[in-house]
């Protein structure tokens, strides 16, 4: 691995359980800057994640006041519940993983998340950030760019090299694989709940392929 991969931060975007190459990604460094400072932009990860059910691909959407026409920063958003989102989106996760071989050790963990009313969204994919660390026993620190300090070395998440990163997808066993084959930039908790702490190793290999700018 060459020295220029080793940097001591990277500025992220927020995101909702954020895909498994995102989270590989963020592992491959020692501090995860969240920047809150940024334009909130609609139909992205940031408030959108993919699982993986019986018949396919899901996307599971946190509404957000303003609709698809809300102007702001992302620290700003704040979370719309004019419908119940959170039963739906528990309902989904739990049809979708509870014949996995993990969902039931960390069932626990994530259902107390959606029984919780958080105001603002970054608030809550901060909480499902540090959990997901938590449950892989990563080490990197998450903070916010309204606390970083600019003189640590970061590397921003759009310098890297997009296209060569978005294939890193290496297969693992999924719950629907023998309908569906495997489905890439699926959210984390599918690869926690299919893979419990094997998830590590596996981001490990993942973290090893990603291409950095001095790389390019």
């Amino acid at each position: 691995m060459k020295e220029s991969k080793v940097a001591t931060a990277i500025i992220i975007e927020m995101q909702y359980l954020p895909p498994v190459q995102i989270v590989a990604l963020l592992h491959s460094h020692t501090n995860i800057i969240i920047d809150t400072n940024e334009s909130f932009e609609k139909s992205t990860w940031r408030n959108r994640c993919k699982i993986v059910g019986a018949n396919g691909p899901i996307l599971l959407t946190v509404p957000v006041e303003g609709g698809r026409s809300v102007k702001k920063l992302s620290r700003d958003v704040r979370i719309t519940y004019a419908e119940p989102w959170q039963r739906n989106h528990w309902r989904s996760i739990y049809s979708a993983y509870r014949r996995s071989s993990y969902f039931p050790f960390y069932e626990d963990k994530f259902r107390p998340v959606y029984e919780k009313r958080f105001e603002f969204l970054i608030d809550l994919n901060l909480n499902l950030l540090k959990l997901c660390f938590e449950l892989l026993k990563f080490e990197g620190k998450i903070c916010t760019t309204e606390n970083y300090q600019e003189s640590v070395l970061a590397t921003h998440i759009n310098d890297l090299n997009k296209e060569k990163n978005e294939g890193l997808n290496y297969p693992y066993s999924q719950v629907f694989e023998n309908r569906h084959g495997f489905v890439k930039d699926a959210s984390i908790i599918d690869l926690l709940f299919n893979s419990g702490p094997e998830a590590k190793d596996h981001l490990n290999k993942l973290s090893h392929n990603i291409t950095y700018p001095a790389d390019l």
